[in-house]
């Protein structure tokens, strides 16, 4: 199965964050990316990595009341 591909916008926007605040997390290691080759390569975010950060940065209501 091939993997799905999401842009910087449209992971801010799930996320609800700004555009700038995902580059950060990309810079950080918290969400994988890839770059297209080339001088104007367009930053992508496998949909996995997306789905691993959720999971990683998701908080539930038992850890909430801790």
């Amino acid at each position: 199965m091939d993997e799905q591909f999401l842009t910087v916008d449209e992971v801010a926007t799930r996320l609800r964050v700004s555009r700038w605040s995902v580059g950060r997390y990309i810079s950080s290691g918290a969400l994988k990316a890839i770059k297209a080759p080339g001088p104007n390569g367009a930053v992508r975010i496998p949909l996995s990595s997306y789905a691993a950060f959720i999971n990683d940065h998701t908080v539930t209501a038992e850890e909430r009341t801790r």
